[in-house]
């Protein structure tokens, strides 16, 4: 007899609260407090007793336990997330059963999901949004790569921490498109998976969906994190649904004609309704991701500050040196050459009288210094030197001189940091690396360059014969690997060929000599590359903007594998714990 239970909890289950389990001790954990709640049962903080660390578990809800689909469901999402090893997926450490409970145990992250991140700041700034989504596109390249389509992405389902740090969770709803058929279909006759306010045109109309699906809802995500507000709304979950195949959303242009032109084309060419018109692959959205994100630290120079020149002219009525001139009315700036209209001239008597007053002041003025100077005659005769005339301006306007840099508080701490004397070599490798990702990622190029020579040729005397253990030594010998690594990063985003093929050389010497200072007994390529992947387990933003690096590389070199076979290992994320 096949399932029918209903998936969704009924009246009568939705109307009784779950019980707060805070406290119980389930097996090798103790829940500490109750941190959400979704379709399928509650999310605890809870403490792992025998590795002292917190984790989240996730219970599944007691009206399921007897459902077998839904136990199916949740066995397939254990599965699915337990194959996706990436810094920017929720890792996956453990099922289990106790009590009569099944749960999931996951890595915690110490944030919020998206949707709460919009409710208290409203849509981020451009720089975090493009760094926002870049991370989720990377989560979404790997779990296709898998061959799994998440199914359900949405704001709830992107986790953010406190140092922007994104990751993806909740696979639930997740399935094979690649390889073998699953051995049973999950999603029922009548039984939709996912969120109408984020779901594809085919999700909704119960066709097959691939991994384009993803990039749809990943559009919707896009759009509502940009605009504030996803592109539907409806009274019922069907009359959304029903836009998402029927309408187009509104421009995102014209709702923020202050975002990049390319950002707007691209959010809209992720909800195109044909999935043959979309994206075809996350890695096409990263390179287009990269090229937004280039073109804005370009097209945005140093601009000088008007608000106060502005202002006064507003008040006073007096042109400006760049000819705009107040209107008499609406006190508005009109732009000498670029008008559409006459331009209103101020009456000539009050120009008259404004050039009188300025002669009779410079006269003033004048009259009290000569007046000054022979009353107060110097100790010695000299002559006088000539005076000092200060660069000409508007009358009754500040001097506007060009900002000096602003160096942010981040910034400034990590290079005080460094400077310090007293800082110790572990933490000098940890710093410089971040000041020097800092610095790639605000496309200061030169900068981190330098910075990252400066970390290889860093010298830490007091260490002659390192050894494993102590923390110092190991900084000794990561110190010229994370300079060399850090300089092929920085090689990859200069975005040439030849530039991208110095990146994977630079990569395989690396691989070859990982710490050419304190060189190590390898017996061959594969201990060189060991020695690489451990380097990147203890430095993972390093790491990661390696895999990122090679990435870029091979879409330079559009290859779709690279060579040696060393590099294409090094494309994907360390795997922690292997």
């Amino acid at each position: 007899m096949p399932d029918t239970q209903p998936l969704e909890p009924t009246d009568a289950q939705a109307s009784e609260a779950p019980p707060d389990l805070t406290g119980r001790i389930l097996g090798d954990y103790q829940l500490l407090r109750r941190i959400g709640a979704g379709g399928m049962g509650q999310v605890y903080l809870a403490r792992q007793l025998s590795l002292k660390r917190d984790v989240a578990v996730k219970l599944l809800r007691n009206d399921l336990t007897t459902n077998l689909t839904a136990l199916k469901r949740f066995q397939a999402e254990a599965e699915a997330v337990a194959k996706l090893n990436h810094p920017n997926i929720v890792h996956i450490h453990q099922i289990g059963e106790a009590d009569g409970l099944r749960y999931m145990v996951l890595e915690y992250v110490e944030g919020r999901n998206l949707r709460e991140y919009l409710v208290r700041k409203g849509p981020p700034d451009l720089a975090i949004t493009l760094s926002i989504v870049r991370q989720v596109v990377l989560a979404l390249q790997k779990a296709h790569e898998e061959g799994i389509v998440h199914r359900d992405i949405k704001p709830e389902n992107i986790l953010v921490t406190r140092k922007v740090e994104v990751k993806v969770t909740d696979f639930g709803l997740s399935r094979f498109f690649a390889g073998e058929k699953p051995a049973t279909n999950l999603t029922q006759s009548g039984v939709t998976l996912g969120t109408p306010l984020y779901m594809s045109p085919e999700q909704v109309q119960g066709r097959v969906v691939d991994h384009r699906s993803d990039i749809y809802s990943l559009g919707v995500t896009c759009y509502h994190l940009l605009a504030g507000e996803p592109p539907f709304r409806g009274v019922t979950a069907f009359d959304v649904a029903l836009k998402h195949v029927q309408e187009q959303p509104h421009q995102l242009g014209e709702l923020r004609p202050d975002l990049p032109s390319d950002l707007c084309a691209m959010v809209h060419k992720m909800m195109a309704k044909n999935p043959a018109e979309r994206y075809q692959s996350a890695r096409d959205i990263l390179r287009d991701v990269a090229k937004v994100r280039d073109g804005i630290a370009v097209a945005n120079p140093t601009q000088q500050p008007a608000a106060f020149s502005l202002s006064t002219m507003q008040t006073n009525g007096i042109p400006s040196a760049s000819g705009s001139i107040p209107s008499a009315t609406s006190g508005t700036v009109v732009m000498a050459g670029s008008m559409s209209g006459p331009m209103q001239a101020a009456p000539p008597m009050r120009v008259g009288r404004w050039l009188l007053a300025g002669v009779a002041c410079i006269v003033a003025v004048a009259s009290g210094v000569l007046v000054f100077a022979k009353m107060n005659p110097p100790p010695e005769i000299t002559p006088t030197p000539a005076p000092i005339v200060p660069p000409q301006t508007t009358p009754g306007l500040a001097d506007i001189r060009s900002p000096e840099k602003i160096v942010p508080t981040h910034e400034r701490e990590l290079i005080a940091a460094l400077e310090n004397r007293n800082t110790t070599p572990d933490k000098l490798v940890r710093w410089s690396i971040e000041l020097g990702l800092l610095y790639v990622k605000e496309h200061r190029l030169d900068e981190a360059e330098a910075r990252f020579r400066k970390l290889e040729s860093e010298q830490f005397s007091p260490i002659i014969f390192p050894k494993k253990q102590d923390p110092d030594s190991v900084a000794a010998r990561d110190a010229s690997a994370a300079g060399r690594i850090g300089e092929a990063v920085v090689l990859a985003h200069r975005d040439t060929p030849q530039a991208a093929r110095a990146s994977n050389d630079l990569v395989m010497r690396v691989i070859e000599t990982p710490f050419p200072r304190f060189p190590l007994k390898l017996g061959g390529p594969d201990k060189g590359l060991a020695a690489v992947e451990a380097f990147r387990l203890r430095h993972p933003d390093l790491g990661q903007a390696l895999s990122d690096a090679l990435n870029r590389n091979a879409i330079m070199l559009d290859k779709t594998k690279l060579e040696p076979g060393s590099l294409e290992l090094l494309r994907t994320t360390p795997r922690v714990g292997k």
